[in-house]
């Protein structure tokens, strides 16, 4: 059942999480509290900075708040693409970081396990030279 939820134009706080974070945290709790309390088993998203938001900085939110919220966040062309007959690993389902199995097995959906995010990825490539300072014509420093 699609729950009309009330906060459905509300900001996640897109860039928020880089410039703000405290801020962010609360639009963040805001929204998926709300969806719980709301009975919300996933939260279907129509912008994909509110996915990315919702999904990634959920464990953040919850550790800045002390809760628990564990909301799986998809966006809503994922939803389309069931509808439409594709497999769930080919419209990303599994890649989330909250996983959607339980969530999506309710409407009769297997989805692939989600992807364990949690562990640190090994850097790539070499070690970037720290950056140094240069001179304007004027004197001023500028940073590269």
């Amino acid at each position: 059942e699609v729950i009309d939820f009330p906060l459905k134009t509300a900001c996640c706080g897109g860039h928020m999480t880089q410039i703000g974070p405290e801020t962010a945290y609360e639009l963040i709790r805001r929204l998926v509290s709300e969806a719980d309390e709301f009975g919300a088993d996933i939260m279907v998203t129509v912008c994909p900075m509110c996915q990315m938001n919702l999904d990634a900085y959920q464990g953040e939110a919850n550790r800045f708040f002390g809760t628990k919220y564990h909301m799986p966040i998809v966006f809503f062309t994922q939803l389309m693409a069931l509808a439409f007959g594709i497999e769930p690993k080919h419209a990303g389902f599994g890649l989330e970081l909250v996983s959607a199995k339980d969530a999506l097995a309710r409407i009769g959906v297997e989805v692939p396990q989600a992807v364990d995010a949690t562990k640190p990825k090994k850097p790539e490539g070499l070690p970037m030279p720290p950056r140094r300072h240069k001179k304007f014509a004027s004197g001023q420093e500028a940073s590269e």
